[in-house]
């Protein structure tokens, strides 16, 4: 003698059909807000000063002004835009940039009208120095932030 499970009121109804639409809603607000912010929407929206995460093939490579630095012009992968980028040397890593090699970063993007430049590793707002840079399938990462996730 089995009992048959009670009848759903219209309330029981609703909440089993509103709790996957809140679910689903809440995915995908998170998703929306937690996209990492590209070049070309930070020179769109005229950011003063944005962390970026991106990449692109280098146009054009700066010659060599300062020993702590290495400087070049990206065009983004999407051809939306072109940026000059500079990779601050840290402890004895260097970089030898070449024309038409891709770079992908985690940046610190300043505007100008030339479509702004992005600063990997920098500052971050803790003092510590961020970002990271891959070229030619080698990480890049300031010193004392192998931590900092991709």
């Amino acid at each position: 003698m089995s009992k048959r499970p009670p009848e759903l009121t219209w309330q029981d109804k609703a909440i089993l059909v509103a709790i996957p639409i809140v679910v689903f809603t809440i995915f995908i607000l998170a998703n929306y807000f937690s996209q990492d912010l590209t070049v070309a929407d930070a020179f769109e929206q005229k950011l003063p000063d944005a962390e970026v995460r991106d990449g692109g093939n280098i146009v054009q490579v700066y010659p060599l002004v300062a020993t702590d630095s290495i400087s070049c012009r990206i065009k983004t992968r999407d051809n939306l835009a072109e940026f000059d980028f500079t990779y601050a040397v840290t402890g004895s890593e260097t970089i030898k940039f070449d024309v038409g090699r891709l770079v992908q970063f985690y940046g610190q993007y300043k505007y100008d009208l030339r479509g702004g430049h992005v600063y990997a590793p920098y500052k971050g707002k803790s003092g510590r120095m961020s970002g990271w840079v891959i070229y030619e399938n080698m990480r890049y990462t300031a010193k004392g932030d192998e931590d900092n996730q991709l």
